[in-house]
């Protein structure tokens, strides 16, 4: 007698997916096709359908001789189907390997989407392993590949449905945040995609308002299916964490859209960035970047990331003694300590000529550089760039940007709550180097020269620090922001409080500043008008269909570009004491006889 139920151990199917039964339903055919499916790969049998159309399902083992079978029927007047008939019982081996025809893409898409919508970085290697250890069943590489593409297209949309859905995106941004800039702009007669540019008018404001004039620029290749390349100018908070500022996607790099985005930076700010101090701009100096600074922001100090121009000095030298000294030349306040290194250079390699050519001293050299870098010298944009391009290679452009504000988001608020957590005057970092310069201030001897002017004195030199116009002899106070041990010894002199004349951009009002803005949600897409709507999107209207750029992706693996993770590490900062000038040591632990 045939069992007319069927028991499914596979612990992974539902309490109802366990259980085969004659009048048990089903919501569609779809759903029942599905879970005979799952059954058959659970049990290791092959399902064999003998029919399949819209008021009907049969299937068999595919077996012969097997008499397992069930046929499903539409129930009348609903749209539910039912099992009219069960044989349960299977008098057949079964697959006897670990290959299955049921477990098709479909089937593994099925399979990984919830581990997918929690880890889109699920990896097809372990997509493969997992269903093996979990299922029994051995499936390729390409399958697993296609089965989490295909997941994450039922996840987040398709690439193509991610361009065509920018018009809509952009106007939501600029409806809900009230100020922010969104625009997309296509090209060609097919209406691809050339660019793309989004900030957030509380990053602006923020900018604008707390943070210090500088700017960082860098730019990441993506590794999604049409490619492209992101592009990003961040700021830098009080607390020396990066701030991005604006973000644009462009088809491909070029001096074009260099000059583009730079462009679009100058309109964002307008008439803002004359109320400013100069800006400081640092990057790697590419020949695009160079020319669209020179044009938009023609009054900028464009300096070199520190980063970028010591490997260059490291791989061109390959010299331990050399770089060491160039660390010294760095790091040297003043012109003449910096020409007193360079010459122990030459005198070790007259090759280091053309380099100083190459890149010249005025771009990076703290003796030399121009703008006020407040002791920031390299970018830190370019680690954040990078694994944007890493966590969203395989979202479509709108959902990767939708990605990118979640994390806005979430810094914003984390960072506002630990600036309402704090009370001191000073952010965290600061109040350090100021415990730091205040412990070095009390190896001096103070001389009055009047109200605001002072002589530091030491064994070795003497200082002048003027502290109504924050001017040490030094340099230290005016290129840092924050009074060195000089000025310190002077302040503590006249019983000032020395955290009162460290920078505005330095105090715990301006972070609390830069993140007192919201950004705002954004309704779920589902809600948002579609192209062909009418009403005009920054740079492309509502109506128009945005298709991919014509890039793509070639075959194979893609080529990783392997980034150090000390590259990203910022310069530790030689510390010279300044009573025996040697290295290493500041002058409060200096054991030289005084």
């Amino acid at each position: 007698m045939a069992d007319h139920s069927l028991i499914v151990p596979d612990a992974s199917l539902s309490l109802v997916e366990r259980t085969l039964a004659i009048g048990q339903e089903f919501p569609d055919v779809e759903t029942c096709r599905r879970t005979l499916k799952d059954i058959a790969i659970s049990l290791h049998f092959d399902l064999r359908i003998v029919k399949s159309d819209r008021s009907r399902f049969i299937a068999k083992c595919s077996k012969e001789g097997c008499p397992w079978r069930v046929h499903v029927a539409k129930c009348p007047g609903v749209s539910t189907f039912s099992i009219r008939t069960l044989h349960g019982e299977h008098t057949c081996e079964g697959v006897q390997n670990l290959h299955h025809q049921q477990a098709s893409v479909g089937w593994v898409a099925r399979s990984v989407e919830a581990r997918i919508r929690d880890n889109p970085q699920y990896k097809p290697k372990e997509i493969l392993q997992d269903i093996r250890d979990q299922h029994g069943v051995a499936v390729s590489y390409m399958q697993a590949w296609r089965g989490k593409e295909r997941s994450m297209a039922a996840l987040h949309g398709t690439f193509e449905e991610g361009y065509r859905l920018l018009p809509s995106y952009c106007e939501q941004i600029r409806k809900t945040n009230p100020g922010s800039i969104a625009s997309v702009f296509a090209t060609g007669p097919e209406n691809c995609f050339h660019r793309l540019f989004i900030s957030y008018r509380a990053s602006v404001y923020g900018f604008i308002n707390a943070c210090r004039p500088l700017l960082e620029l860098d730019r990441a290749h993506l590794k999604g299916k049409y490619l492209g390349t992101i592009l990003c100018a961040a700021a830098v908070d009080a607390d020396n964490a990066l701030f991005p500022l604006a973000i644009g996607i462009v088809d491909v790099e070029s001096d074009e859209n260099w000059m583009w985005f730079m462009s679009e930076l100058r309109k964002l700010l307008g008439v803002n960035t004359d109320n400013m101090p100069r800006l400081t701009i640092l990057s790697e100096r590419q020949r695009g970047i160079v020319e669209a600074v020179e044009t938009h922001f023609p009054s900028a100090f464009h300096g070199f990331c520190l980063r970028y121009v010591s490997e260059n000095f490291r791989d061109t030298f390959k010299n331990t003694k050399l770089v060491n000294i160039f660390w010294n030349a760095v790091y040297a306040l003043t012109t003449v300590e910096f020409e007193t290194k360079i010459s122990e250079m030459v005198e070790i390699s007259q090759d280091v000529i053309p380099w100083f050519q190459q890149f010249p001293p005025q771009l990076w050299a703290i003796a030399y550089f121009e703008g006020v870098r407040y002791g920031h010298f390299t970018i830190g944009v370019t680690e954040l760039l990078y694994n944007w391009a890493l966590e969203c290679h395989e979202l479509p452009i709108a959902q990767m940007m939708e990605h990118i504000r979640h994390l806005l988001v979430s810094w914003f608020n984390e960072r506002r709550d630990m600036g309402m957590r704090l009370t001191s005057i000073l952010v965290p970092s600061t109040e350090k180097q100021i415990l730091e310069a205040v412990a070095d201030a009390r190896c001096y001897q103070v001389l009055r020269a009047n109200e605001v002017e002072f002589e530091i004195v030491s064994t070795e030199r003497t200082n002048i620090v003027d502290i109504r116009n924050r001017i040490c002899s030094c340099r230290r106070w005016q290129l840092y922001g924050l009074p060195c041990a000089h000025a310190a010894a002077a302040l503590l002199s006249c019983g000032q409080n020395v955290h009162l004349f460290a920078e505005p951009c330095f105090t715990v009002a301006s972070y609390r500043e830069t993140y007192s803005q919201m950004i705002n949600p954004i309704p779920d897409k589902s809600q948002w008008k579609e192209p062909g709507e009418g009403a005009e999107g920054g740079g492309a209207k509502l109506d128009m269909t945005i298709r991919p750029p014509k890039t793509r992706r070639p075959p194979g693996r893609p080529k990783k570009k392997v980034l150090r993770v000390e590259n990203f590490k910022r310069p530790k900062r030689v510390v010279q004491c300044g009573r025996c000038h040697l290295l290493g040591h500041s002058q409060k632990k200096c054991t030289a006889p005084i």
